[in-house]
């Protein structure tokens, strides 16, 4: 590997989500001891990834499964003790893994200490920790504005005791601080300075573009969409110009990388946000100054299933951030699994693995994605997820865009009903094991040489020897198929084309490189051959092609 180039370019994140990764104390709870066992019987070091993300393991009530946090320097006792995190940190970075932390900068949860003395009167002493205003109408209990959460209804929530209204951008047991506050943010900078100091190797910033508001409380304008997209920010029928990509935001991006920056080694951030790279860029900072390291581009995970989309999103991405790194995912714990969204169809899921894992940018994994798990199915009286139980009128449509269905436990083994999860075989976990752990399991596919485990091993492990493929140049090539999605990546003089076919039958295709070696492919047991004029692709079939 190049010395010059930063880690977080050339590293393969993987997200563990702790709660449904790996059980060690039998309460069906997953914990960090769990992830440490995978450390030491080699799973995670072997499988070929770089970096850990961990979902929040801070103290939580667990109304938002741990998005909402009541102690920013703690570990939640579900989880472990922080000797048990300090442990996990040493042990994966004697194996060579990063680790980062989720970190919540937009909110706590309102059972956080700072929150219930904010909220005891109007003339408490961390009243202003928290946003607070005055209702509307004569009898001021109309919300302050026309602001509205992330996932549906007003951000206001009434408080009776002080009779005023408390801001959440997302869920109402979720209450937005007040980042003007200089106390608030000398406070949540301490927070990451805590774990910066530990060692940890950086963090996600959780909707980073939610952080500051409109100060003068302006209502939102309407809009016609009712979701937003990479092209546009509007959701629910509103234009979040006053709730979404402040300046501010732009401006703290600027700062929490000045704070990373004085840490070696180097450390990184990871911002999430919505809408695509021209939303997403000024989180990156400008020539001047530099802000987050990564912002997460989401395209892919609610792209079609064509080769000319997944084309226009990679040279949007290329276009627009110009210099700064793009960085891709399919799947986290709030997405439906990528190989449910097209149809549970392992080819798919290979060619389109092979296409996150080749082209420029930082790639992140979610957990189970390497052995294909499946999106899993939750009974209406199963549902966990304070999403998938909400309302509409009355009725329960929020089930259909729960998260519990990514979440479902990690599949280990076949032996057990709970798939090997927790130690115990009759231990039930906290949400239902999928019914397919016959099928789809660590243990299976490590005995089978075209498993999916083995397929992401091999291509993990040419990807982490092959150095263009990590900082290479990116150039998409026409190959004169509509069905065909071709680059190339180049590195001073290495140089090699990745060839995908989306279509469901074969297709022949001129090689860009004439001379070159095959070095994987999606569909067979890779052995280096040559490949002259044609390039020839099964269904489905995409391939590495390195020049001779």
């Amino acid at each position: 590997m190049s010395t010059q180039t930063p880690w977080w370019k050339k590293a393969v994140f993987y997200q563990i989500y702790p709660r449904s990764y790996s059980d060690s104390t039998n309460n069906g709870i997953g914990d960090l001891r769990g992830i440490i066992q995978k450390i030491e019987n080699n799973y995670l070091p072997k499988l070929g990834i770089n970096a850990i993300w961990l979902s929040p393991i801070y103290p939580s009530p667990q109304e938002d499964f741990g998005y909402d946090i009541s102690d920013f320097m703690s570990i939640n006792p579900e989880y472990g003790t922080m000797r048990d995190f300090d442990e996990l940190l040493e042990q994966a970075h004697d194996n060579n893994l990063k680790i980062i932390l989720d970190m919540v900068l937009n909110h706590t949860s309102h059972r956080h200490p700072w929150f219930i003395e904010s909220r005891s009167s109007r003339t408490s002493p961390k009243r202003d920790w928290y946003i607070w205003q005055k209702g509307k109408g004569t009898n001021v209990k109309k919300p302050p504005n026309n602001w509205k959460a992330i996932m549906g209804g007003s951000a206001w929530e009434r408080d009776e005791e002080t009779e005023e209204y408390y801001l959440h951008q997302f869920l109402p047991c979720q209450p937005d601080l007040n980042w003007r506050n200089l106390e608030v943010k000398e406070m949540m900078f301490d927070s990451m300075k805590f774990w910066l100091d530990k060692g940890v190797d950086g963090f996600r910033l959780d909707i980073i573009h939610t952080v500051f508001e409109d100060v003068e409380f302006r209502d939102n304008p309407r809009s016609f969409h009712l979701f937003s997209s990479h092209s546009h920010l509007d959701s629910l029928l509103q234009k979040p110009t006053y709730t979404q990509f402040q300046k501010e935001t732009i401006d703290l991006c600027l700062e929490l990388r000045s704070l990373v920056d004085e840490y070696t080694p180097e450390r990184v951030l990871v911002g999430e946000a919505t809408g695509g790279p021209k939303f997403l860029s000024p989180l990156y900072g400008n020539q001047k100054q530099l802000g987050l390291n990564l912002v997460f581009d989401f395209q892919f995970t609610n792209q079609s299933f064509s080769a000319k989309k997944f084309q226009n999103s990679i040279l949007d991405s290329q276009s627009t951030l110009n210099h700064f790194w793009p960085c891709f995912t399919f799947s986290n714990h709030d997405i439906v699994r990528m190989i449910s969204r097209f149809g549970n169809n392992r080819q798919k899921a290979r060619l389109l693995t092979l296409l996150l894992l080749t082209i420029k940018g930082t790639p992140f994994i979610y957990q189970g994605e390497e052995i294909g798990m499946l999106q899993g199915k939750i009974g209406n009286k199963q549902v966990k997820d304070p999403v998938g139980k909400l309302k509409v009128w009355g009725l329960p449509v929020g089930r259909f865009f729960g998260r519990d269905g990514c979440r479902t436990p990690f599949q280990w083994n076949s032996s057990t009903i709970n798939a090997g999860f927790s130690p115990d075989p009759m231990v039930i976990p906290w949400l239902p094991i999928s019914s397919n752990i016959q099928e789809i399991n660590v243990e299976l596919q490590h005995q089978s040489k075209k498993s999916m485990l083995n397929f992401y091993k091999e291509l993990l492990h040419i990807r982490q020897e092959t150095v263009w493929l990590q900082e290479g140049d990116l150039e998409v090539l026409d190959l004169q198929s509509d069905q065909c999605l071709a680059y190339s990546r180049t590195m001073d003089t290495d140089h090699g084309v990745i060839i995908l076919n989306f279509q469901k039958g074969p297709l022949n295709v001129i090689n860009p490189i004439l001379e070159s070696s095959l070095i994987f492919s999606t569909h067979t047991l890779t052995q280096t051959k040559v490949i002259t004029e044609v390039v020839s692709l099964e269904p489905f079939e995409g391939v590495i092609l390195q020049k001779k």
